[in-house]
């Protein structure tokens, strides 16, 4: 038999290792008269796993496994091999932003690239699986500068095995029958799988894969996203990554290098692109077709790229770019132009992660894209992202019923303008040099607004006024199904009910007539309507009316996660509503703005519906209604004082000359601890805004509201990463005449957002009167005292269980309460109490307890005899 060669693969301990090593040890791989050294490499901590490995191994008596070595040294690892299969990489870790991922494997692969410098042989074939693969294995390559380029490669058999696979089983044949299909770029969800070039044996005879599939528009579709999104799906259904199906692709990889491709039949691989014919960059790793004879791979020339084939790169191209964009918040690098990527700065040694990024994500520039300079190419690859957007929303219409599918027409032109804002961003939406501070004219004390006083005819201001309540949201949160609104949060009262009575309580002291405008989300929607019943005999009408229904994106894709417009089932979390920015769309489309301006209604009153601060001040409106109508204020906010517990509030600034509302992600990184600044930017939105319905009718006809796109990523149960495009409501500010900002008491600022918000509003500092909260006057000091429970009371129902009745708070200035604690009835809390319960231990608050300016910590049970 021939000698033995030494084989590496790192990551040993892993999940695809275990599926690989059995494979290659028994011959699978490298020939069946090949006996093979595996040298099994990973971190310290796994090597008891690793013994565990190798001792399965040896159980299983296969004849060509001369020896195994763990090990953790790489002058181990890399000695004298014959082959390297570098499977361990640094995961993508939940928080973990794309650039540091990058940097974590640039230190990696740099080790791993000197260690094959160092020991392993020059002949040694190196494939990197280890994501992101391409980028990690030119990494691997530029640290071994004596080993030649060619003898490195990255997996993408992987997809080209899906590709196959999934051909196959359209047709009806063993996925063996099918070949030459083509992995253009990197193994992720923007890779551009290509079966124009493909060949299917169909009963015997060959034929061109589009003949044999017979379904275009599958093949220029689902296939695509298909294989793209493939590792996703696997990771929601099985909640781990690819393990059998990896492993064999590596083995089919290492299979062709060593033995050869067969004649006329090509393979995909990530190889050195440097000298390739289809105009991608030289000094990249990049997946072509290659054909291998004698272990040499050489990519095949002269391939025919058709023009669907060349928009599906750019598309590629444009993904790659925008991934990078919106994930490293960064500008692309100084040299990102197509005239500059003839050729690329070689990944050095010290490479920074930005480097990295600009260098791999450049490498799906092609020299032969349009000439006109990256403006116009970006231009048109955006263009192929909105024109495949508006097709995958056509598609999804199909599936709704005659009644949602006009509705949700209209939510998608909304979401189709959202998506092309976002595609145009090209980077902060702020420059903060031109923020300046408002002018002390633009933002009035409420007092000055107050001493004018109120005039005698009051109802027929109020009869120009509907109150809004944004009521999209759910109680999740506090532990609660069901709209938030729906909570009781006062002897019994939900949000709902207080607000219902603040408005009842105005109609009839006025005798006037405010309607309640509830926007409700299709999360709220129905549970709200059937509450609604319970309010027909009292003096408020009740309008409500629907925010948008806008499809959440894959982020890498750029399409939308939805299969159909269900709600449930796999769809279950493909939909969200696109934040409160979205009133002016949909408060238009309902036809509700204009039935209440045809009303004589001229303004609206709009607050969160768990604001419980929020009620109609009669002043503000007189000072809108007592305007001249040419100057009259289309925009009211109001804004409070900021504390260190708002800093992350948005803030009133003057930017080119009109009143903005500046939100922390608008921020540039490096001014965040600036915008945080309570004596630079002293106040805060309250999110309580006074418009006028005739302003928001004109604005939305000429399409003029303009709006900053927040950027919302989120990840899926399943594990798949998506975005979210929303709006603010006090975004549009800017573009409505005479803005103004008020700067009201804090009073009107009472937010329910926990627990710890509840036990405030539900105790002694607050009395309650027709709906509406205000501070006890027995009080002395009018602050509000600064509560936090700690994870046992985030829930609604834990939180009244621990309270036997609500403290006695009058005097409480802060109050922290962590671990399994527990309140009797009457206690009074006054100054500084701070409890905690260690893991383990149980505090329970006697009844009829005082504690004042008390820490009490450790074990407190007090039991009935």
């Amino acid at each position: 038999m021939a000698e033995p060669i030494r084989v590496l693969v790192t990551g040993a301990a892993g999940q695809i290792a275990y599926s690989l090593l059995y494979s290659i040890a028994k011959g699978d791989v490298f020939g069946k008269d090949q006996p093979i050294i595996l040298v099994l490499l990973d971190i310290t901590p796994m090597l008891p796993v690793l013994d565990g490995v190798v001792m399965e191994l040896q159980d299983c008596a296969l004849p060509l496994l001369r020896e195994v070595i763990p090990t953790d040294k790489v002058e181990v690892g890399f000695k004298d091999l014959d082959a390297a299969i570098l499977v361990g990489s640094m995961p993508r870790k939940e928080g973990m932003e794309r650039k540091d991922l990058l940097k974590a494997n640039v230190a990696i692969f740099k080790t791993q690239g000197e260690a094959l410098e160092k020991y392993a042989k020059k002949t040694v074939k190196v494939l990197v699986v280890g994501n992101p693969a391409n980028t990690n294995c030119l990494i691997a390559s530029k640290s071994a500068p004596s080993i030649p380029k060619e003898n490195f490669s990255c997996l993408t058999r992987l997809d080209h095995n899906r590709a196959r696979s999934q051909v196959a089983m359209r047709v009806g044949v063993p996925s063996d029958s099918v070949k030459n299909v083509i992995i253009w770029g990197n193994h992720s969800s923007t890779q551009y799988p290509d079966v124009h070039h493909a060949i299917v044996n169909h009963h015997g005879k060959e034929m061109a894969a589009f003949d044999a599939v017979n379904d275009e528009s599958w093949l220029k579709g689902d296939f695509i996203t298909t294989v793209q999104q493939r590792g996703a799906a696997v990771i929601k259904a099985r909640k781990l990554s690819s393990a059998m199906s990896a492993a064999k692709a590596i083995c089919d990889h290492m299979r062709d290098i060593w033995f050869g491709t067969p004649d006329g039949e090509w393979v995909s691989m990530g190889v050195y692109s440097t000298g390739n014919s289809y105009g991608v960059s030289d000094d990249l790793m990049y997946s072509f077709p290659v054909m291998i004879k004698n272990k040499t791979w050489k990519v095949v020339d002269g391939l025919s790229i058709n023009d669907f084939s060349r928009v599906e790169r750019y598309r590629q191209i444009e993904r790659n770019w925008l991934a990078f964009h919106w994930s490293s918040q960064a500008a692309p690098c100084s040299d990102w132009s197509v005239k500059k990527h003839h050729t690329h700065t070689p990944i050095s040694c010290d490479t920074s992660a930005r480097e990295t990024v600009c260098t791999a994500v450049s490498g799906h520039l092609y020299r032969n894209s349009p000439n006109a300079g990256m403006a116009e190419f970006q231009e048109k690859l955006r263009l192929q992202h909105e024109n495949s957007m508006h097709t995958e929303l056509e598609k999804l219409l199909t599936t709704a019923k005659p009644p949602e599918s006009e509705i949700s027409r209209k939510d998608f032109e909304g979401f189709k303008k959202l998506f092309h804002h976002f595609l145009q961003e090209k980077g902060p939406s702020v420059d903060w040099a031109k923020i300046q501070r408002p002018p002390e004219d633009s933002i009035q004390p409420y007092e000055k607004i107050r001493l004018k006083g109120l005039p005698a005819d009051v109802a027929s201001s109020l009869n120009k006024l509907a109150v809004v309540k944004l009521n999209g949201g759910l109680g999740t949160s506090m532990g609660c199904k069901g709209p938030k609104s729906l909570i009781s949060v006062r002897n019994e009262n939900t949000f709902l009910d207080l607000t219902v009575q603040q408005i009842e309580h105005l109609n009839k002291s006025y005798n006037a007539d405010v309607p309640l405008v509830l926007m409700n989300s299709f999360n709220t929607d129905e549970d709200t309507k059937k509450i609604l019943q319970k309010y027909t005999h009292h003096r408020v009408k009740i309008h409500t009316f629907n925010q948008s229904r806008y499809p959440r994106i894959n982020k890498e894709s750029l399409l939308p996660v939805a299969t159909n417009m269900g709600l449930t089932g796999e769809n279950e979390e493909a939909w969200y509503p696109p934040g409160h920015g979205d009133i002016y769309a949909s408060f238009y489309n309902s036809g509700l703005l204009d039935k209440l301006i045809a009303e004589g209604k001229e303004y609206i009153f709009v607050s969160n519906i768990d604001n419980l601060g929020a009620t109609v001040d009669l002043h503000i409106l007189n000072h809108l209604m007592s305007q001249p109508s040419d100057k009259r204020c289309e925009f009211v906010m109001e804004v409070t004082d900021k504390t260190r517990a708002d800093v992350k509030g948005g803030t009133l600034t003057q930017y080119d000359g009109k009143l903005r509302l500046l939100e922390i992600a608008q921020v540039p990184k490096a001014h965040v601890d600036e915008f945080k600044s309570v004596t630079k930017f002293k106040i805060f939105n309250t999110n309580n805004l006074w418009i006028s319905l005739p302003a928001v009718k004109r604005l939305h006809e000429k399409n003029a509201m303009d709006m900053e796109i927040i950027v919302n990523p989120k990840t899926l149960d399943g594990g798949l990463n998506v975005i979210q495009l929303e709006t603010a409501v006090g975004a549009a500010m800017k573009s409505f005449d005479n803005a103004l900002g008020i700067n009201v008491p804090r009073s009107r600022f009472l937010p329910v957002k926990t627990t710890s918000d509840l036990l405030l509003v539900m105790s002694n500092l607050y009395s309650m009167n027709a709906g509406s909260l205000t501070m006890s006057p027995k009080r002395e000091f009018p602050t509000t005292p600064h509560v936090k429970l700690g994870s046992s009371f985030t829930k609604v129902r834990d939180f009244l269980r621990r309270f036997e009745s609500i403290p006695d708070m009058l005097e409480l200035d802060h109050l922290t309460v962590s671990g399994d604690v527990t309140f009797g009835k009457q206690v009074t809390l006054k100054g500084t109490v701070i409890i905690i319960a260690n893991h383990g231990d149980r505090i329970d608050i006697p009844a009829g307890a005082m504690l004042e300016n008390k820490i009490v910590s450790g074990n407190l049970r007090i039991l009935d005899h």
